[in-house]
C-alpha cells in the first residue's frame, strides 16, 4: 500500500470532512493514497462488510455520496498540485545543472600506465566514472550520453549555458528592451522599426 505524505487541509477542505461522518474520512483518507482500492480504503477506514461483495457494495455507495465526493476531489487536487514543480524547486535544479562540470561525474589522475623502450615510465592522464551512489541525481540528469568509440568511453554533457539561460529568463535577467517611436510613423513602419 502506497504511502502519502502529512498533508494541512484548507478551511474549506476542513468545513468539506465536518460534514462527513469518522468512517468516510477515513475512507477518503485512505483512498488518497496511490494504488488503493476502494474495497481496501473502506476495509482499512473500519467498514465492517463481511462478504468481498457486501464490501464493494459499501464502499462504492460511500463512495457515489456527494459529500464524500466533494471531500475526495479536493484533497485529489491539492495532491496533483503538490507534485508539481515550484518555481524555487525549478531555480534550485536550474543552478545545480548549470554549476556541474566533469568533476562532478569522473575522477582524473595523472598516472604511470607503462615503459618506454629506455624504461622510462610513461605517464597518462586515466579517468574513471564515479559510482552511481556517487553522483547527485541532478548532477546525473546533466549527462547527456555516454558512448563507447574505438578511442575509449566518451561522456557528453548538457551544456551548462543553456541551464543559465534558462534561469536568467526566469529571474528577469534579460529584461525586455525599450523601444521608443517618434514621429508620424506608418503601420509598416512601426512593424519594421519593431521587428528590427
Amino acid at each position: 500500500m502506497g504511502e502519502t505524505k502529512q498533508i494541512k487541509l484548507t478551511a474549506e477542505q476542513l468545513e468539506l470532512a465536518s460534514k462527513l461522518t469518522p468512517l468516510q474520512r477515513k475512507f477518503v483518507l485512505e483512498l488518497i493514497k496511490p494504488g488503493t482500492s476502494q474495497r481496501q480504503a473502506y476495509l482499512t477506514a473500519g467498514g465492517k462488510g463481511k462478504t468481498e461483495s457486501a464490501q464493494d457494495s459499501s464502499a462504492t455507495t460511500m463512495f457515489s455520496n456527494v459529500k464524500v465526493k466533494a471531500f475526495y476531489d479536493s484533497l485529489l487536487s491539492l495532491i496533483a498540485s503538490d507534485s508539481i514543480m515550484t518555481k524555487q524547486e525549478a531555480l534550485e535544479r536550474l543552478s545545480k545543472s548549470a554549476r556541474a562540470t566533469i568533476h562532478d561525474i569522473c575522477t582524473f589522475k595523472f598516472t604511470q600506465v607503462g615503459e618506454d623502450e629506455n624504461g622510462n615510465p610513461v605517464m597518462q592522464t586515466v579517468w574513471e566514472m564515479k559510482s552511481t551512489e556517487e553522483i547527485d541525481p541532478v548532477i546525473a540528469a546533466s549527462i547527456k550520453s555516454v558512448t563507447l568509440t574505438k578511442a575509449g568511453p566518451k561522456i557528453e554533457m548538457y551544456d551548462a549555458t543553456g541551464s543559465i539561460k534558462i534561469l536568467s529568463d526566469l529571474q528577469g535577467w534579460n529584461a525586455p528592451k525599450e523601444s521608443k517611436l517618434t514621429g508620424d510613423l506608418t503601420v509598416n513602419e512601426v512593424v519594421r522599426k519593431v521587428v528590427d
